[in-house]
């Protein structure tokens, strides 16, 4: 999501554009960039982590992204976190026009996530979480039509991503909407779940082996700018390597929700059929997802940047970075929608950054059956949590977050009663 971090200096805004070496095309971009950055008046000075560059280009072997007419500054004021019809908006754009939305990371650490520690997850503001950046107003939009929004351009405005683990939160945290909550860690390995790991006293033995507890985080490294190829896994714990198929794109796209009042982020559809933390992985570049429109000018938000995830996020992040999104809008007069919907590029985008070589080695496979959906995720997951880390050599926790981030997720069956089917299916080529 993005989050701005900088103060409003013009001498920082001009120091917000990193000269490239692009060509004369280049030039002229990156010179109207900076005069549109300077521009942005809206928000909330905000110091802190510093500014990612400008992605004004791909990689040679790329098309060049769309030149935006307008481009909304993530990075040196603070836009907003919650879901509010009430907020005035901080651009009106045309219809057809493209728009580009510079947008921080999902927890808003920046470049802190280079050093950042097990025990620091811990110590994170969930408070700050899901920075966006917006609402726009699109000229046209009206309650009762739906608004298009098709997805031009992403890319990683940074050289790193993370993935976090953490006692509370994921398929396998300790939060829970039930009575039984304080209990999870009497259901769920400590390794990933328990809220106070270790040595345990009225264990026998007492001396057996425990684990270091269930924070972690991992980093993941590939080139600013990158949208196809692959993100470099080192892992944390055992220095297993592994190449992470990307296909960038927001975990977060919204509009204003149906009723007046301040909304968090999660979940989903938290007020209407508004969008929000959905976590899409398939919404990518050439995708075109349709909202429905609750007020005057839709007041379209996006952050979370996401440059590879699994379908589920099962550990609760993608690897999360700090991404300029660029879209365009339409208006589809007086047609109404219950959610989101959209045409996408491809039901499995990650896919097609595969080689033949990593196709050709196949793909884990894991199910879980039961009466129950969410039992049968978890016994998926987990079953592949453990053939990970019996076959590749990875820690519990690396595990967990390659499924977070590669792993995909898929209701096999609902027709046979009592017992439902969910499967998880994970590439075996990514592996070093």
């Amino acid at each position: 999501m993005c989050f701005i971090h900088a103060d409003s200096s013009a001498l920082s805004r001009r120091n917000f554009i990193q000269k490239v070496s692009l060509g004369a095309a280049g030039a002229v971009a990156v010179a109207g960039l900076a005069k549109t950055v300077a521009a942005a008046e809206q928000g909330i000075s905000s110091p802190g982590v510093g500014r990612p560059d400008v992605v004004v280009a791909g990689p040679p072997d790329d098309d060049p992204p769309p030149q935006p007419s307008k481009t909304l500054d993530g990075f040196s004021k603070t836009m907003h976190n919650r879901w509010n019809r009430d907020l005035p908006a901080v651009a009106t754009v045309k219809q057809g026009r493209a728009v580009q939305f510079l947008c921080r990371d999902a927890l808003d650490i920046g470049s802190a996530a280079r050093t950042l520690t097990p025990e620091g997850t811990l110590k994170l503001d969930l408070g700050n979480i899901h920075p966006l950046t917006g609402p726009v107003h699109v000229e046209g939009a009206k309650p009762g039509d739906i608004l298009e929004v098709e997805v031009l351009d992403v890319a990683p405005l940074v050289d790193f991503g993370y993935v976090v683990i953490g006692p509370a939160l994921g398929l396998f945290g300790g939060l829970r909407p039930e009575p039984l909550a304080p209990f999870t860690q009497f259901t769920e390995a400590s390794q990933l779940s328990d809220p106070a790991a270790g040595r345990v006293p009225s264990a026998i033995p007492a001396d057996q082996p425990s684990n270091s507890g269930a924070p972690f985080a991992q980093l993941f490294t590939f080139e600013k700018g990158q949208r196809t190829g692959f993100a470099s896994f080192v892992g944390k714990d055992t220095g297993k390597k592994a190449r992470i198929p990307i296909a960038p794109f927001m975990g977060v796209y919204g509009v204003a929700p149906l009723r007046h009042g301040m909304y968090r982020t999660v979940p989903p559809n938290v007020n209407g059929g508004m969008g929000g933390n959905t976590d899409i992985r398939q919404f990518t570049k050439g995708a075109r997802i349709q909202y429905p429109v609750y007020v005057e000018g839709a007041k379209f938000s996006a952050g979370d940047g996401h440059l590879a995830q699994g379908d589920g996020e099962v550990c609760v992040t993608a690897i999360e970075t700090l991404m300029a999104v660029t879209v365009s809008f339409r208006v589809i007069k007086r047609q109404i929608i219950e959610s989101p919907r959209a045409i996408v590029p491809a039901a499995d985008p990650a896919q097609l950054a595969l080689t033949p070589e990593m196709r050709a080695k196949g793909f884990y496979h894991t199910t879980g059956v039961g009466p129950d959906l969410m039992e049968n995720t978890k016994r998926a997951v987990r079953d592949m949590i453990e053939w990970l880390a019996t076959d590749q050599g990875l820690s519990l926790h690396e595990a967990y977050a390659i499924c977070s981030v590669a792993g995909d997720l898929k209701i096999s069956e609902v027709v046979d009663i009592p017992n439902w089917i969910v499967s998880m299916t994970l590439p075996r080529g990514i592996f070093a």
